[in-house]
């Protein structure tokens, strides 16, 4: 009796126990949703956790918030000003420095020429090298971008250093009253004396001036400026010579002014020379132990002896003719001491005493008999090289009407050349 007494009231403790367990953890339960739920004002009930992470339940400041806004657009607003400011910069600087006039301050005008057919390029270099303009390159492209490089026009002008760009070109394109200007192509091959003709029939120079070309041609002093003409003036080639700037007057198409004077129309035709025989033709020449005045002395007989085609075999007979010590026989000579051009020549022309005269001549005549052009020059200095070592020594004209020409090693088979072609001449 006594055990069983004890044990119901072990089992209804034990049951008192549970109960107050579930009863303490219903009742944390419930403090736990109280402490993560609020009701809103509107009767929803959200998360308080989740309001807190957000900051909606944290009292920010306004001038805080009032930062969070202004600062992009006070970044905004000072790169942009930086930008404004290095772009404003760099503007003024290249306006000061390639775009305003040379001189800020009233300058006077000086007399600048542009002569006919003068490039953009050129008329840039001019007004730069004449300190009208501060940069040729923006010149240049300053005109393209106006489109008016076609509108400038010859003539000579009164440009100052305080005018600006827009000035210049302005003036440029109005031309300076319209100066006759006159084209004149001199031929390959042509003399001074040809030269001087042709300037007479295009009525540019009258016979004042024509005598006047011609004795300039004569005159060292007056290109002392030119150095190949000082060292020609300075070498043993001048006795017996009939003009001394033959051969360096070069043959082009040019324009000039129909008032232009003797020595400009010179100083055009050797400036054009001078650009042609370039520093490597020096250094070529010096190669081959040769004068400037010896290459354009050969220049111009291979000029006269043969079409372009043959142009570099018939130097390298010359070459060869050089090396045995032998004369030219050149046709090319008689014809400038006579001005007769024709294919044969008699026995009492062959010896005229004269020292261009290479019947008689061994070697190179005493200076050039025409002026040459560009072919025959790199052909005076570039001879045929098989033709060089095959030691050509003779040539003959095959047929007149299509300037062919027949070669030989040997005086047997020139005169066999002679023999079959000579009755076509």
């Amino acid at each position: 009796m006594d055990t069983g007494i004890d044990m119901n009231k072990d089992k209804n403790k034990w049951i008192d126990d549970l109960d107050s367990k579930a009863q303490k953890k219903q009742s944390a339960a419930n403090e736990n949703e109280h402490t993560r739920s609020f009701v809103l004002e509107g009767g929803s009930k959200e998360p308080l956790e989740k309001c807190e992470e957000r900051g909606s339940l944290k009292e920010v400041p306004k001038g805080l918030m009032a930062w969070r806004f202004a600062r992009p657009l006070l970044i905004l607003l000072i790169s942009v000003a930086i930008v404004v400011f290095i772009g404003t910069a760099v503007y003024n600087h290249i306006e000061q420095s390639y775009f305003t006039p040379v001189s800020m301050q009233p300058a006077p005008a000086k007399r600048i020429e542009v002569r006919p057919g003068s490039s953009l390029s050129r008329i840039a270099t001019l007004l730069f090298e004449e300190g009208i303009i501060r940069n040729k390159f923006v010149f240049q492209m300053y005109v393209d971008l106006n489109d008016m490089a076609a509108k400038l026009q010859a003539g000579r002008y009164d440009l100052s250093p305080s005018m600006n760009m827009d000035e210049i070109i302005e003036i440029l394109a109005a031309g300076d009253g319209g100066r006759k200007t006159v084209k004149i192509t001199f031929t390959e091959g042509s003399t001074i004396e040809d030269m001087a003709a042709k300037l007479v029939s295009t009525e540019m120079f009258d016979s004042q001036k024509h005598e006047e070309f011609l004795r300039l041609c004569n005159d060292p002093k007056a290109f002392a400026d030119y150095d190949f003409i000082t060292a020609l003036a300075q070498s043993d080639r001048l006795d017996g010579r009939k003009f001394l700037l033959e051969g360096y007057l070069f043959p082009d198409t040019y324009e000039f002014y129909m008032d232009a004077e003797p020595i400009d129309v010179i100083k055009r035709l050797l400036n054009r020379f001078d650009n042609i025989f370039t520093l490597q033709y020096e250094d070529r020449a010096e190669e081959l132990g040769m004068s400037v005045d010896e290459i354009m002395t050969l220049a111009s007989i291979i000029e006269w002896e043969a079409l372009p085609k043959d142009f570099k075999k018939v130097s390298s007979v010359f070459y060869n003719r050089i090396n045995e010590n032998m004369t030219f026989g050149s046709c090319a000579t008689l014809r400038y001491i006579t001005g007769v051009k024709k294919l044969v020549y008699t026995a009492e022309e062959m010896a005229i005493a004269s020292p261009y005269n290479t019947y008689i001549v061994v070697g190179l005549p005493v200076g050039p008999v025409a002026n040459p052009g560009q072919k025959a020059i790199e052909a005076a200095l570039y001879p045929d090289e098989e033709f060089l070592s095959e030691k050509y020594l003779y040539f003959c004209n095959k047929d007149p009407e299509t300037g062919e020409l027949a070669y030989a090693k040997t005086l047997k088979e020139h005169e066999k050349n002679v023999a079959a072609y000579s009755h076509l001449w």
